[in-house]
């Protein structure tokens, strides 16, 4: 999780299929966001949902 102190962003691959890049792409402009911030909110909203049901600790 970012904090703070503006701590540096890294870069991380994934791999997509191309439709699959450009159907979220477009999900994420929808929202007004971009393809990155729209993963990492997607992140987020996965792991806490996910970990009420998983028993997984949350950050």
């Amino acid at each position: 999780m970012l904090n703070d102190t503006k701590e540096k962003r890294v870069s991380v691959s994934i791999s997509l299929a191309e439709s699959e890049k450009n159907e979220i792409k477009d999900i994420a402009k929808e929202y007004g966001l971009s393809l990155s911030a729209f993963l990492r909110l997607a992140e987020k909203e996965y792991a806490t949902k996910h970990a009420e049901t998983a028993n997984v600790d949350q950050r």
